[in-house]
């Protein structure tokens, strides 16, 4: 190329003017129209405008075929990119290209573009420059920074009308699916080129034709697509491996859509790669529907607030923003008190409008930087970040408190509302979104616990309290599946002389250590948790095994067991009993039932039924902790009850109080005149035994006698008077 004819147009390394009157190229340049396919004298004619090579607007063709060179040329006229046939056609001119301005290396190319770069946007133009004896015929088109130069292996006529052309581009114009060829390089920045478009992509997008050709597909591209996607992408195009993407595109409008975008390289008979094809499907229908299908996945359905899964999302992007940046947020957990109450009075339809009304109040007091989110049911978690202190929290919360002084009105019903709220706050240090959520939910239970309708912040003594309680409590879920619980056994005996008559069978819990747990720390526990029936009929079971026992050890002696109000409720203990006595034989009328008043209060019906029942089946019937509850004098007349149990609380009482004394006698003597026995407990010193019997009361327990063993007491055990 070093002999081409450099000797018209501007000189060497000089500036590329256009003409002034701007009516076509200028005659000095040399340069060849090709008008419409047809080739025009070298020289236009006077006033003559160059012509686009698009016959009618609608180009159909390749822009470049196999073999014909590319080069990219910048907007500050430097040449940016050579691919190899370019290289070969251009011989020791290609170095200088790539090395200096383009108007120093070849003015004669850089005056024609600058002549005919305002005419580029209505499409591709064929030029041709002379170059001594040979003609290069050129095609220029504008890129997507500058203008790219085709050189073309004959003249546009001569190179469009090969009957196998036509039939490849008639083909692709037939495919319903958008498909792009592009140049296999550059693949960096500016991109590759398009050289072809069927007739579907540009339906898809809106652009015309010779808006296309010569641009890189990074036209139609947004900034929507997930950076990790794209790097994967250009990573397969790099190794020349086929490669496919979901992309967010653009059209000619600037209206978004979606496609699927698979690309495939093509090489030539060399095995040199020399394209890509790509093949685009409008997917944004169906990301519309997975979209639709994620936001109910982090939408709850009622209110449109964010549902659990996406606070847990939001909550942690925050936390992360703490550690990078500082700073404190808080949550708050609230829960509408008695909200199953309007569901249960007004339907569950009424129910959801209320919670859709406490949806707006809420919205009316929050910042637009806060997160209020439902977590289903009646529960409410609201995200506030960038707080100052836990102060700044707490008056927000008492607004969304405020929002319920007035009461919400339904069919002439007034409603009146209320909140238990709990508040948990953190500045990082490596609190988990699931822990900060439990603080706060916590802290909520504490304020239904104590009543209702409050507002706490998160106290960490009483969350370690709560913790040993589950811990405490798992544990005895484990010691009742796997038998690991004990039966520790107290004397009963006669006052007078102390011979043992009985036992009580005392449930112990061991601790991790080995000691024992106090049965005032994991009973009351087990009553609110409902392992108290299981844990009983552990008991029970063991019991029967003791009473077995006894037949041939101790055949005078009775046993006696706790029975809780729960149990009775909600299981079935005189038919589980009976059941077990039916099995064993063993003989129940040496066995003592020992219950509560509280079962006299709450189930004063039920419990007459089953304590017939096990009565009519020989067992004995025992009041425990008489005096320390609300019983009724007139129910014991009722029930079948055969032995009262004084409380510990009044025999403590006993030597320094004598209205307690005068008490306990007037009830000893009504017990024996309506036929109950009388027993006391907590029995601990001499005085108090000989009091005991000077008031009449016969038998008893406590530690004068002996504290609760493993082993049964022996029948040589010593009283308080022997000993």
């Amino acid at each position: 190329m070093g002999n081409l004819d450099r000797s018209v147009g501007p000189g060497r390394g000089g500036p590329c003017h256009r003409s002034k009157d701007r009516q076509g190229p200028s005659r000095a340049w040399g340069v060849l129209n090709v008008v419409n396919g047809q080739s025009c004298t070298t020289v236009p004619e006077p006033g003559g405008h160059p012509t686009p090579a698009l016959a009618d607007g609608g180009w159909r063709g390749f822009l470049l075929l196999p073999g014909e060179g590319l080069i990219l040329v910048s907007s500050a006229s430097r040449v940016i990119h050579l691919d190899r046939w370019a290289r070969h056609r251009l011989g020791p001119l290609a170095d200088q290209l790539l090395t200096a301005p383009l108007p120093e290396a070849w003015p004669e190319l850089a005056a024609a573009i600058a002549t005919f770069e305002p005419l580029l946007a209505a499409g591709p133009q064929d030029l041709s420059l002379k170059t001594g004896a040979d003609l290069l015929h050129l095609r220029l088109f504008r890129t997507d920074n500058g203008v790219g130069v085709g050189l073309l292996r004959a003249p546009a006529r001569g190179r469009g009308g090969e009957p196998r052309l036509r039939m490849v581009e008639a083909l692709l114009n037939t495919i319903l699916e958008a498909l792009i060829i592009t140049m296999a390089e550059p693949l960096e920045q500016p991109g590759p080129v398009i050289v072809f478009a069927n007739d579907a992509l540009l339906s898809q997008t809106g652009y015309a034709r010779h808006e296309l050709l010569g641009r890189s597909p990074r036209l139609l591209q947004g900034p929507g697509t997930d950076l990790a996607t794209t790097v994967s992408f250009g990573a397969a195009l790099r190794r020349w491996e086929p490669a496919s993407m979901e992309v967010l595109n653009f059209d000619r409008q600037g209206h978004p859509f979606w496609i699927e975008l698979k690309t495939a390289p093509l090489a030539d008979p060399d095995g040199s790669f020399t394209h890509w094809v790509a093949v685009q499907r409008d997917v944004t229908h169906r990301r519309a529907s997975e979209s639709a299908m994620a936001d109910l996945a982090y939408c709850d359905t009622l209110t449109g607030l964010p549902n659990r899964r996406s606070l847990i999302g939001r909550l942690q992007r925050s936390l992360v923003g703490l550690e990078r940046q500082g700073g404190r947020l808080a949550l708050v957990f609230c829960d509408v008190d008695r909200f199953k109450e309007v569901n249960d009075r007004f339907g569950h339809a009424v129910g959801d409008a209320l919670l859709l009304e406490l949806t707006r109040r809420f919205q009316t007091v929050l910042r637009a930087s806060d997160t209020l989110a439902r977590l289903g049911g009646d529960e409410f978690v609201v995200l506030i970040d960038n707080i100052a202190s836990e102060e700044e929290a707490l008056l927000l919360a008492q607004r969304m408190r405020f929002t319920l002084l007035e009461p919400w009105c339904h069919e002439g019903d007034e409603i009146s509302l209320s909140m238990s709220m709990g508040v948990a706050t953190t500045n990082g240090g490596g609190t988990s979104a699931d822990e900060l959520l439990r603080r706060a939910d916590l802290t909520m239970y504490q304020v239904k616990a104590s009543g209702r309708d409050g507002i706490a912040v998160y106290d960490a003594a009483i969350d370690l309290e709560v913790q040993e309680s589950v811990t405490l409590r798992q544990r005895l879920e484990q010691d009742i599946r796997h038998e690991r619980l004990l039966l520790h056994y107290q004397p009963i005996v006669r006052l007078e002389n102390g011979t043992i008559v009985g036992t009580e069978a005392l449930v112990r819990m061991v601790g991790a250590k080995g000691d024992l747990i106090a049965p005032h720390q994991f009973i009351p526990m087990a009553e609110r948790t409902g392992l108290i029936i299981p844990m009983e009929r552990w008991v029970l079971t063991r019991a029967i095994e003791t009473l077995r026992a006894f037949e041939h050890q101790k055949p005078h002696w009775r046993l006696a067991i706790n029975v809780s109000p729960n149990h009775l409720e909600r299981g079935n203990l005189a038919q589980e009993l009976l059941e077990e006595q039916r099995r064993s034989g063993v003989d129940l009328t040496r066995l003592t039932i020992e219950i509560t008043e509280t079962v006299l209060l709450s189930q004063h019906i039920q419990a007459k039924r089953d304590l017939t029942a096990l009565k009519e089946a020989g067992v004995t019937i025992a009041l425990d902790d008489f005096g320390t509850g609300y019983s009724s004098l007139a129910w014991l007349t009722e029930m079948p009850i055969d032995i009262v149990k004084l409380d510990k609380t009044y025999v403590d009482r006993l030597a320094n109080d004598a209205r307690t004394t005068t008490l306990i006698g007037g009830f000893i003597k009504v017990f024996h005149d309506l036929g109950i026995e009388v027993a006391a407990e907590g029995i601990e010193t001499e005085n108090q035994r000989q009091q005991l019997l000077a008031l009449g009361c016969r038998t008893g327990q406590g530690y004068l006698f002996g504290a609760p063993t493993a082993e049964l007491p022996s029948d040589g055990w010593p009283t308080g008077a022997e000993s």
